[in-house]
């Protein structure tokens, strides 16, 4: 499949922090690889009939299928300027595909102003701010600075776009 060049950009960006093959008793998310969970794996192989497996084998096709069309369009980033569109998708990936309401931000005045307007930095703000609420959670507090690096480095990425 052919994809637009910003998913490209956006996934080579996601793929670099989701790294591969993990199953972390205290990520919430359960087995991974290159951040797909196992139950999102599942779902896909399902719609396209094909038998069930471990994430652990994904391919490649995969991987892209599912981000592009489970992530990247369900969260409408095809539809927002480019900063939202790789900050929405980060976020997507990285706390669920309901990115609105998965950042707790859908009653947020912050939040709403910076979608509107399209400020990434107060968007930005908000997700560094919903870290540190998931780090109050069970063993959540050992993925915080690693959270914090990735929201610093899709800060820095964004820019470059």
């Amino acid at each position: 499949m052919q994809y637009n060049e910003l998913f490209k950009k956006a996934l080579a960006f996601v793929l670099k922090w989701e790294g591969g093959f993990v199953n972390d008793p205290d990520d919430k998310g359960g087995a991974t690889n290159k951040g797909i969970t196992q139950s999102t794996y599942n779902r896909y192989r399902k719609r396209k009939g094909l038998q069930l497996q471990t994430v652990r084998y994904i391919t490649q096709q995969e991987v892209e299928d599912i981000y592009f069309n489970d992530y990247w369009l369900k969260s409408g980033c095809e539809k927002m300027s480019k900063k939202f569109a790789v900050l929405c998708f980060d976020t997507a990936v990285n706390m669920g595909t309901g990115i609105v309401k998965a950042t707790g931000m859908t009653r947020n005045e912050e939040f709403l102003k910076a979608a509107e307007y399209k400020f990434p930095e107060k968007y930005i703000e908000a997700k560094r701010a919903k870290y540190y609420e998931f780090a109050k959670y069970g063993n959540q507090k050992k993925f915080l600075n690693g959270w914090l690096n990735r929201l610093n480095a899709v800060a820095k990425f964004i820019q470059t776009i």
